[in-house]
């Protein structure tokens, strides 16, 4: 993702940079450096795993439940031939 994407995913979505940083636990400066592309004049590469929680927050899915269900799944049985 670059810069230019990162910012054009943001104003898609109609939200600022401050709740971007919110929704992606990350500091409202991270985002700005993520925009711009640099900080302190060296570039700055927008993390894979940043990219992914976009994409699951451009999804609509804010909130993810990781807890496993009870039991083991039931496997099926092979028919014997």
């Amino acid at each position: 993702m670059t810069p230019d994407q990162f910012k054009k995913w943001r104003k898609y979505l109609g939200w600022s940079q401050s709740e971007v940083a919110e929704k992606l636990g990350l500091k409202l400066r991270m985002i700005q450096y993520y925009e711009k592309g640099f900080r302190k004049g060296k570039s700055v590469k927008i993390p894979v795993a940043v990219e992914m929680a976009c994409y699951v927050l451009a999804k609509g899915i804010e909130r993810i439940d990781f807890t496993a269900p009870k039991g083991r799944p039931k496997r099926k049985k092979r028919k014997k031939k």
